[in-house]
């Protein structure tokens, strides 16, 4: 009987290393590198370019890199993206598959089903083009440092999937 707790113990614990170890560790993105990973999809001259912020909004995809000048405030602003994923998936608003990544140092959403939260992110002025109601949402919401970058679409059924996963790529982000 003892062999069978010791046994379990170990196997529970293996599930949880190899659990943990699923969670794939991003790195801070130089801006140009950014540009880089979405020119692979994108034609230079239909993104924007502020600097601190590069960003494209159209063809069903929304692509935002937003570099704070505090890292507070990007922790901040990513809390606030928290509250509402959280919100969201505690109202069972979201139909599909999902994962959330948070530590101390980095984090991300992964995104691949339907929401009728219309609420979903509408606090945070950039990303006005995800609260449209009942969409699909296929692409990820990633913190690191003193950025946050959205690599989002809201068509299931085009191309647009494949570019999420080649700008996810490029970046050497996780897919959803």
């Amino acid at each position: 009987m003892k062999l069978k707790k010791v046994i379990s113990v170990a196997l529970l614990g293996a599930m949880a290393l190899s659990i943990a170890g699923c969670a794939k560790k991003i790195e801070s993105i130089k801006a140009k590198d950014f540009k880089n990973a979405i020119e692979e999809v994108i034609d230079e001259d239909d993104y924007s370019d502020l600097g601190d912020n590069i960003y494209y909004y159209g063809d069903n995809m929304f692509i935002d890199f937003y570099e704070f000048e505090d890292a507070d405030d990007a922790t901040d602003t990513w809390e606030d993206i928290l509250d509402s994923y959280n919100d969201m998936t505690d109202d069972k608003k979201f139909d599909g598959s999902r994962r959330l990544v948070n530590t101390s140092n980095y984090g991300y959403i992964l995104l691949d089903g339907e929401c009728d939260d219309k609420n979903f992110l509408s606090d945070l002025s950039n990303v006005y083009f995800l609260q449209s109601g009942r969409s699909y949402y296929y692409g990820g919401i990633f913190f690191v440092d003193d950025e946050i970058i959205v690599v989002m679409t809201t068509k299931d059924k085009d191309g647009n999937r494949e570019d999420i996963d080649t700008i996810l790529a490029a970046m050497g982000y996780p897919k959803p």
